[in-house]
């Protein structure tokens, strides 16, 4: 009887690389959501991770949900990825004072991110300016800029905190009863 001389190894199936893989991708994209998550102040209303079908790769997708709150949140996404925020007001609406969504698309450590919030359109304005805005807001802020007279360290400059009323957000109204109900 002949004995091998060589020592064997067993070979996964390629199915079970095939699913290691994915496995790791699905890994990579839950810690990173998981430490995205981590960052700031401001918790998403729901975080994914998916894989688009037949896609290779996991995805995480971050819904921070609405108001100034879920925009701070998503700028703290943005500024860890490295990526300038884009602002969708094609879907802004004349009720309810306009809705815009703000959003931005990185790839970290390998993985896609997409974090989203809806806002109303001062509120986006406040947090994103709009390009064509964003100038006359730029030319305004400079003329009412307190000069210092104590100090010319800009440090010694006590932050302004823009503050908008509350008149100034528009809710929807309720509905009239209807007469006889």
């Amino acid at each position: 009887m002949e004995q091998s001389t060589q020592p064997t190894t067993s070979t996964a199936p390629p199915e079970a690389n095939a699913q290691d893989a994915i496995r790791a991708s699905y890994q990579r994209a839950r810690v990173l959501a998981d430490r995205l998550v981590g960052l700031g102040k401001v918790i998403p209303t729901s975080v994914e991770v998916y894989r688009y079908l037949g896609a290779d790769d996991f995805s995480a997708r971050l819904h921070f949900g609405t108001g100034l709150e879920a925009g701070r949140g998503l700028l703290a996404v943005a500024r860890h990825s490295d990526v300038e925020p884009t602002r969708d007001d094609e879907r802004a609406a004349e009720w309810w004072g306009g809705v815009v969504w703000i959003e931005a698309q990185a790839i970290v450590d390998g993985v896609q991110v997409i974090a989203r919030a809806l806002l109303n359109v001062e509120q986006a304005d406040l947090l994103l300016p709009r390009a064509d805005t964003a100038e006359a807001a730029e030319s305004a802020t400079e003329a009412t800029q307190p000069i210092p007279v104590a100090s010319t360290d800009p440090s010694a400059v006590p932050a302004v905190t823009p503050v908008m009323p509350l008149a100034a957000v528009h809710t929807p109204a309720a509905p009239a009863p209807e007469a006889g109900a």
